[in-house]
């Protein structure tokens, strides 16, 4: 028996579908997307998606899809995840965030908790969803066994449906110093505001990004980690990649965290671009010739360049997504890889969501007066990227400062 068949027998857990095969989750992932979209307003109005969708995406694996196979997971590439994702968000943008931000951080809960804290997390039927709030907006008292925790963290997206939360604080060393650990709360440790969804905001209400508040809740040692997944090079692996053998579980978030954003992004552009078809092929020009649009040679060019952009975005991520597989195995090899190739990857990621960005505006601003109407698809697929835009116009100027101080050694600031 290995150790890996060792850690099932002792969580119990079993994968429910030990045949399913990548081809076949990305399918169901697809042809979900008629669906997908009937719930759009409703899921913006609840600010998540509902609990049949919920049970709906359980019963297809989408919660398991990077999940260990020895806690009840498929185990599946990085490559299979970003398609699942970029499928969702097709069908709904505001939908694949909340989906995405909800499953993703399964692989640094694997990669930097001790194994115990982590089969605790998957419980008793493997079912892990957790956002993570990266910003320090709560401070951990040291006390003895762990730490007392208080704080606030907005747009914590994914966590309607959550079991776990993820969220960052800033604690005192024994030496004095000042430094940031990430708690893992279970559910009932945690209060979810109200404070989403119902038109609130101008797209993504169903991303389910709620504020997560907690008062003096006490936190034991095993349950934190300090920060350090988008900077450190961890020579000697992590806790991931020696319990499961896989380096997927090397952990480091600069990628993973920046893929995020981008499968909806390029989900969203795709949704754009299937409105767009959809309305040049009943919808005529307005001067002549006045044939229905599809015919006429600037709309297939409008076509034509939107859609290379959006192929593009999607070759980005689904390149960047085999070279992190690449990178762990090397690690694995005993050559774990330079900060500046992390970097490198998640700046490449954001540029894809840049070029997302870029097709969905062409898109809107190509189809007609019509998209200016409230409830039109293609405009909250428009307004969707723009608040991602947003905050990719926060990160991008971040991790491209940081891929060159590493790139020419210099200190980080």
């Amino acid at each position: 028996m290995t150790s890996n068949q060792g850690a099932a027998v002792f969580a119990g857990l079993r994968v429910p579908e030990p045949d399913l095969t990548p081809d076949q989750v990305i399918a169901r992932a697809a042809a979900m997307r008629p669906v997908l979209r009937e719930n759009r307003l409703k899921a913006a109005e609840e600010g998540a998606y509902s609990a049949e969708l919920h049970a709906a995406f359980d019963q297809a694996g989408f919660y398991r899809l990077v999940q260990p196979r020895q806690y009840g997971g498929y185990e599946f590439s990085l490559e299979t995840y970003y398609r699942v994702m970029m499928e969702i968000s097709r069908g709904d943008p505001g939908i694949g965030w909340c989906l995405t931000l909800g499953t993703g951080h399964t692989i640094p809960l694997v990669a930097h908790y001790p194994e115990e804290v982590v089969r605790e997390a998957f419980g008793s039927d493997g079912l892990f969803i957790a956002p993570h709030s990266a910003s320090p907006r709560g401070m951990a008292t040291p006390v003895e066994g762990g730490y007392l925790l208080t704080g606030v963290w907005p747009y914590s997206s994914g966590v309607a449906h959550s079991t776990h939360a993820m969220v960052t604080a800033v604690t005192t060393t024994e030496s004095g110093e000042m430094a940031m650990i990430v708690a893992l709360l279970p559910r009932e440790d945690y209060i979810v505001r109200d404070d989403w969804g119902a038109h609130m905001t101008m797209a993504l209400g169903a991303s389910g990004s709620n504020t997560v508040e907690l008062t003096e809740v006490f936190v034991p040692a095993a349950r934190t980690s300090p920060f350090d997944w988008g900077t450190a090079n961890y020579p000697q692996g992590t806790h991931g990649t020696a319990s499961t053998e896989n380096p997927l579980y090397v952990g480091n978030i600069q990628p993973l965290y920046a893929a995020s954003l981008a499968c909806v992004q390029v989900g969203a552009a795709r949704a754009a671009l299937d409105a767009f078809e959809e309305t040049i092929l009943t919808k005529k020009r307005l001067y002549p010739p006045q044939i229905e649009r599809y015919k006429h040679p600037e709309t297939q060019v409008i076509y034509g360049e939107a859609r290379g952009i959006i192929d593009a975005a999607q070759a980005v991520v689904l390149t960047a997504a085999r070279d992190y597989g690449h990178l762990g195995e090397q690690g694995a090899n005993g050559k774990p890889a330079a900060t500046e190739d992390w970097l490198a990857l998640g700046n490449m990621l954001y540029a894809a969501s840049r070029l997302a960005h870029e097709a969905t505006e062409l898109l809107f601003r190509s189809v007609g007066s019509s998209v200016s109407q409230k409830g039109v698809p293609l405009q909250d697929y428009f307004l969707a990227t723009q608040m991602s835009r947003a905050q990719t116009a926060e990160h991008r100027p971040h991790i491209g400062q940081m891929l060159a101080q590493a790139h020419f050694n210099l200190p980080p600031q």
